[in-house]
């Protein structure tokens, strides 16, 4: 495979050298590196699975200072296969003309096997962000990929490092793990909600605020929908170190068809999919019960 030929678009009013190339088409297969990585492909077909949605769009908030606009998946999702990386089908399995009509793809053979050996992953992730990202960025990319300031201080930059970028994608790194490995589920509700196009429901939450803690350790992620990141970021409820939900019950109040949907949850556990090993660490469940529930109780 040719991984420095993917003719990308080239906009010059972008900038000089890599700044000019597209991002889409390297991003993506760095996504599906990663995938391959934490043993979520099963070629030969790629679906636009949640796992790689999430993926392409935290990795674009690397270059969307650079490039603008919005994650744009379907379009090299469909494009690359000009490149020989795979065969584009529709939902019946027929051959697909067009990115809106693209469902799913049928992996190339030597793409398969390059993404099944782990030191030829890490050749052609190098590649990827050398060939195509301006430096700037590729620092950023290599922390979103999971490589530590140590392996990033072993290589020559010619630039200063942009801490603020390097930051977006540590916290890219952080939103792909957490969400990923507590598999989409919300630790209050239990529910979790997939579209067709790979969107999902819940999130990533610090549980001790990282704009107090810069700490981006899974362990100091819960995975939560869109609600009760909100209530738990204002402290409405909290997990004690006993592993129990914890509600505010007193401080705030609620109606509707399911008029207590957040109070019912007292001295509940918080619920884990099977086979989901990450749990948040008890010393940022402490600062949360501390700092962030009791205070607001107070």
């Amino acid at each position: 495979m040719r991984y420095d030929k993917l003719n990308p678009n080239v906009q010059n009013s972008k900038g000089t050298a890599q700044a000019r190339y597209a991002p889409h088409k390297p991003l993506l297969l760095l996504c599906i590196i990663d995938l391959a990585e934490a043993g979520e492909l099963d070629p030969p077909l790629l679906f636009k699975t949640p796992g790689l949605r999430l993926r392409f769009d935290s990795y674009w908030a690397i270059c969307q200072l650079r490039w603008g606009g919005l994650p744009g998946l379907d379009l090299p999702f469909h494009h690359l296969s000009s490149q020989g990386f795979w065969q584009t089908l529709t939902k019946e399995d027929t051959r697909s003309r067009g990115p809106h009509s693209t469902h799913h793809v049928q992996l190339d053979d030597e793409f398969i096997t390059d993404l099944g050996n782990a030191k030829r992953r890490d050749q052609i992730r190098k590649q990827l962000v050398q060939t195509w990202f301006p430096e700037i960025e590729q620092r950023a990319l290599y922390s979103a990929l999971g490589f530590t300031t140590a392996k990033l201080n072993q290589i020559e930059w010619t630039e200063a490092p942009d801490t603020g970028l390097e930051s977006t994608g540590r916290d890219a790194r952080f939103r792909v793990t957490v969400v990923t490995q507590y598999q989409f589920t919300c630790a209050l509700t239990g529910y979790g909600l997939h579209t067709q196009q790979g969107h999902a429901l819940v999130e990533a939450a610090h549980i001790h605020q990282f704009a107090k803690s810069k700490n981006n350790n899974p362990d100091n992620g819960l995975a939560l929908s869109r609600d009760a990141h909100w209530m738990f970021d204002r402290g409405l409820w909290t997990i004690s170190e006993s592993n129990r939900i914890i509600v505010a019950d007193e401080i705030f109040k609620e109606w509707g068809p399911e008029s207590e949907w957040l109070k019912v949850r007292h001295n509940q556990e918080p619920i884990f999919k099977q086979d989901t090993r990450l749990r948040p660490a008890p010393k940022h469940l402490k600062w949360h019960q501390n700092n962030v529930f009791e205070k607001t109780e107070s």
